[in-house]
C-alpha cells in the first residue's frame, strides 16, 4: 500500500514538474518577443543577454526532455538558423535576427519549431514588402523614378527581428485563444 501512495505522490510531483517547465518556457518565451520587439523598434539591436538566456532555458528544457529531443530540436534550430545565417553574410540582416531566430527555435521545441519559423518569417516578409512599397511611394510623391540613383541608395533596414517575434506572439494568441497553447 504504501507503494501505491509512493507512485501518487511522484506522480503528482511529476505533474508539477511538468507544470513548472511550461511556465518557464512561456515566460523565457514572452519576455524574449517582447523583449526583441521593444529593443529592435527602439534601439535597432537585439540584447545578447536576452538571447543567451533564452538559449540557455531553451537547451535546459529540451534536455530535460531527453537528449533525442535535444538533438532533435539542436538539429532543426541549425536547419531553420542556416538561410539567417546566409543572409547575415550577405548584409541582409543582422546577427541579432539571427540569433532570435536560434533561441525562439530552441524555446518552441521540436513540436512547433516549423510552425514558429513560418509565422516569423511571414511577419518578416510581410515588413520587408511593406518598407519597399512605402519606398517607391516616398519616391512617386517626391517626384523621381526609380532610377540608378535610388538604387544605389541603400535600402532601409528594417526591423526584421521584431517583425518575426510579433509573428511568432500573434501565431501564440491565436494558439492560446482555439485552445490549442
Amino acid at each position: 500500500m504504501t507503494t501505491i501512495g509512493t507512485c501518487l505522490h511522484l506522480l503528482r510531483g511529476s505533474v508539477c514538474l511538468h507544470g513548472i517547465v511550461d511556465w518557464a518556457k512561456e515566460l523565457t518565451l514572452t519576455i524574449l518577443l517582447l523583449g526583441t520587439v521593444y529593443y529592435d523598434l527602439r534601439f535597432r539591436i537585439v540584447p545578447n543577454p536576452l538571447i543567451a538566456v533564452s538559449i540557455i532555458v531553451g537547451l535546459v528544457l529540451r534536455a530535460a526532455q531527453g537528449v533525442g529531443s535535444l538533438i532533435h530540436t539542436v538539429l532543426l534550430t541549425l536547419m531553420i538558423g542556416w538561410p539567417f545565417y546566409l543572409g547575415f553574410r550577405r548584409g541582409w540582416m543582422g546577427g541579432g535576427d539571427v540569433k532570435l531566430v536560434a533561441a525562439a527555435s530552441l524555446l518552441a521545441g521540436e513540436e512547433k519549431t516549423g510552425a514558429f519559423f513560418l509565422a516569423g518569417t511571414a511577419a518578416g516578409g510581410l515588413a520587408s514588402l511593406l518598407s519597399i512599397v512605402s519606398r517607391k511611394r516616398r519616391e512617386r510623391l517626391v517626384g523621381r523614378s526609380w532610377t540608378r540613383e535610388s538604387a544605389e541608395r541603400p535600402l532601409p533596414m528594417v526591423p526584421y527581428a521584431a517583425a518575426y517575434s510579433l509573428g511568432i506572439l500573434v501565431f501564440r494568441i491565436m494558439e492560446l485563444i482555439a485552445g490549442k497553447g
